[in-house]
């Protein structure tokens, strides 16, 4: 891992070691930012739009302590940007509360995948279904399966496919 994480941060191959907390660039998205105008866009993004709220701990993560907290971007993103964050923004804009019209949408978010509190966390209706799985991270119940996927992903994969299996068999009995 640090022989790929040298790639990035010494590309010269001139230090002896790299301190991440001096190279990590402060902005909206706890992860960092890099430079130039498109990491500007995506921290503007990240203030307005998208919402962003974990920190890293270096217990349950692999990345240094470094606390992110709602109060620290709200102060951030108002003395960077002039704005505060809307973190309702996503619902507001795309979705909102109002499923009735939809169907047949499974939302899964992984508890360790840092964009899960941007997700939708709760199952709205019997056919918009919401599943967090424990010990997952983004997106991993997509991926192919893995000799080190934790057990709670292959039994979310197993309901995840017996809910489709329904689903299709549902609408197929509508036209006999």
């Amino acid at each position: 891992m640090t022989s790929y994480g040298g790639l990035f941060y010494n590309s010269t191959g001139n230090k002896k070691c790299f301190d991440i907390y001096t190279e990590y660039i402060r902005c909206s998205d706890p992860t960092g930012c890099g430079l130039g105008s498109a990491s500007q866009a995506w921290d503007f993004q990240a203030c307005t739009e998208i919402n962003l709220l974990f920190g890293s701990n270096n217990e349950t993560d692999m990345f240094p302590a470094i606390p992110f907290t709602e109060a620290m971007r709200r102060n951030y993103c108002h003395s960077k940007w002039g704005v505060y964050p809307n973190s309702e923004w996503l619902k507001i804009q795309y979705w909102g509360d109002d499923y009735k019209a939809a169907s047949n949408i499974i939302f899964s978010n992984g508890d360790l995948d840092p964009w899960a509190n941007g997700g939708i966390l709760k199952t709205m209706n019997p056919s918009v279904i919401s599943l967090v799985i424990e010990g997952a991270a983004h997106h991993l119940d997509l991926r192919a399966t893995n000799a080190a996927d934790p057990p709670s992903v292959t039994v979310i994969r197993k309901m995840e496919l017996s809910i489709i299996r329904d689903w299709v068999k549902n609408h197929q009995l509508r036209f006999v």
